[in-house]
């Protein structure tokens, strides 16, 4: 049987040269050459896929969608069908596009290429549009051409290397054959439990948790709940306009022990400009969006003494973490880290990690099943948790002689 590390040597021996050809007619060998689109799936990816296609040689010619409050409506321009509707108009002369793709524990772009295929219709999942266009569709979170991943293969393959246990190199390699090959079937069973607390380390009655990208409070809410609502303090950073009034509501309800500030977190203090949708994936742009205050994290916890630190934050982590390097030299915090919100975090992030607490060990959880919510984890010796047998945990006592060297970034 292919060990891990084989898999993964496996994967990066293709070169890219060979990978720009593979990725260069996967969606036409997919789509059997069919010119004509059927967009599966009427939500916000799905829009976005009907906005790109007009820049290209492809048709749109309808949405299919399994929400039947959508059947018979319009969605910018195209009808909206149900599958079965879909398939007996299109079926002949189109190719289903399948382009619903959000956080999930159960394989739901398997599950939806299935349901197209098993209608007698040509199915592709969207990845595979987006490689043939991509000067439209690439970057889109992790995704991007495949010859411009291992182009990064020496990177890739040394933070394999960084991880501490074989559960996190089973993740990398299945999230990076997701990203290469985009293979949704790799990942397998997402991690039983919350995100952000897979229990890998413990938690104490003096926790101050760092929130960064806070949303509704949803982690901060796991973390009431893990703690047995036994906890110091709970400090949240939040940028979006569009969310912060109810989650002030929420910090309100904790009291004393909770605050909020309403800011980016960033590698410098400053202005930055923050495009906010309400829905979770608001995120710092270049220009447009609306001016919000940012801060590091150096700064705003100059104060504090952090014990674990949680960043969301699409795609401001390494900066994120750049901004933080005093903190986590000086409180040596557990640490977890988004590492999907760009094709390169998946590594990059690990390796800041390393840099910044070089005697944590490193961890890859993933969350979900389509290669979201996949999170890096650093967790210092005196906060990890070894399973002693199948029923019980136990901490790793701290080595005194061991303690982080201030880290820097290149």
């Amino acid at each position: 049987m292919e060990t891990t590390r084989q898999q993964l040597e496996s994967l990066l021996r293709e070169t890219p040269a060979a990978a720009r050809v593979r990725q260069q007619y996967a969606f036409d060998e997919a789509a059997a050459g069919r010119r004509q689109i059927v967009i599966f799936g009427a939500g916000r990816l799905g829009r976005l896929v009907l906005q790109g296609l007009s820049r290209t040689d492809l048709e749109p010619v309808a949405f299919a969608d399994n929400n039947p409050h959508t059947w018979g409506t319009v969605a910018d321009g195209l009808p909206v069908l149900s599958p079965r509707d879909a398939a007996n108009k299109h079926s002949r002369d189109a190719a289903f596009v399948v382009a619903v793709w959000h956080p999930s524990r159960s394989p739901l772009m398997s599950a939806l290429l299935d349901q197209v295929r098993t209608m007698g219709c040509r199915a592709a999942a969207f990845p595979l549009l987006f490689w043939r266009h991509s000067s439209t569709f690439l970057p889109y979170f992790f995704w991007d051409l495949p010859e411009n991943l291992l182009q990064q293969s020496h990177d890739i393959a040394a933070a394999f290397e960084l991880l501490h246990d074989n559960s996190s190199r089973q993740a990398f390699a299945a999230q990076l054959q997701l990203r290469l090959r985009a293979d949704f079937d790799c990942i397998g069973t997402p991690l039983a439990g919350d995100q952000y607390f897979p229990g890998l380390f413990s938690l104490t009655a003096t926790e101050c948790f760092v929130d960064c990208g806070s949303y509704t409070g949803d982690t901060i809410q796991s973390f009431i709940s893990q703690t047995d609502n036994c906890f110091r303090k709970v400090i949240a950073f939040e940028a979006d306009p569009a969310v912060t009034p109810g989650l002030q509501t929420f910090v309100n309800g904790i009291r004393a022990r909770a605050v909020l500030h309403n800011a980016a977190v960033g590698a410098h203090k400053g202005v930055v400009h923050f495009a906010g949708d309400g829905i979770g994936g608001g995120r710092i742009t270049a220009t447009s969006g609306t001016e919000v205050p940012c801060v590091c994290l150096d700064d705003a916890l100059a104060h504090e003494h952090a014990s674990f630190i949680k960043m969301d934050i699409e795609g401001a982590e390494i900066q994120a973490l750049e901004g933080a390097h005093r903190v986590i030299w000086r409180d040596r915090p557990v640490l977890a880290i988004c590492g999907y919100h760009k094709p390169d975090h998946l590594w990059r992030v690990l390796a800041s990690l390393k840099n910044l607490a070089p005697d944590s060990a490193l961890f890859l959880r993933s969350h979900c099943t389509d290669g979201l919510d996949a999170v890096c984890y650093a967790v210092p010796p005196e906060r990890q948790l070894q399973v002693a047998d199948t029923k019980t945990r136990k901490a790793v006592q701290p080595n005194k002689s061991r303690a982080h060297a201030q880290g820097s970034f290149s």
